[in-house]
């Protein structure tokens, strides 16, 4: 009955250990695969709009520049804030370049989108790298982890000598 115990304690041991490993791969290439998908989204999305300014199928609205500042904190990021015949107020989070190029009511070219404004001169330029970076960090350690958890869950519980095992355990019931 107690070799039956440890047994179970054993492969209850391994069980967790496997399943705790194969939550965490997966997670790790769940994170990579969503984040390379939103990521190229995002890079269609910012070229469709490039490509409906160039054509011309959107018209250029005046922003003016009414207030700069940076969010508080250790790595704050800047802010200009724009007054346009459309909105009164536009709060947008800029590059430190582009931040530091405008200054008091200076008149910018803005785009109007549904989704906001968007200003060229404030885009950082095509992060194609990006994505496969994020894929790379959610797939490698994920994979890596998944390979642990197969190989724990093919590892047995040692071979124990049933006697050994019985004068043990009967030597501490015993108290010796």
């Amino acid at each position: 009955m107690l070799a039956n115990t440890y047994f179970t304690i054993m492969r209850l041991k391994i069980f967790i250990q496997t399943f705790v490993t194969v939550a965490f791969g997966l997670g790790f290439v769940v994170f990579g695969i969503v984040t390379f998908i939103h990521m190229g989204n995002a890079q269609q999305q910012l070229a469709g709009k490039l490509e409906s300014i160039r054509a011309g199928t959107i018209q250029p609205e005046t922003l003016t520049v009414v207030r700069k500042y940076v969010d508080p904190g250790r790595t704050g990021l800047p802010h200009v804030v724009f007054s346009s015949n459309r909105q009164p107020k536009v709060n947008l989070a800029t590059t430190v370049d582009f931040f530091n190029s405008v200054k008091l009511w200076d008149n910018i070219d803005g785009y109007y989108f549904p989704d906001g404004y968007l200003i060229p001169q404030n885009h950082l330029g095509d992060a194609r790298g990006g994505k496969w970076f994020f894929l790379g960090l959610g797939v490698l350690p994920g994979a890596g982890l998944l390979v642990l958890a197969f190989a724990t869950a093919r590892k047995k519980p040692p071979d124990v000598n049933m006697d050994s095992l019985r004068k043990i355990m009967r030597d501490r019931i015993d108290g010796r």
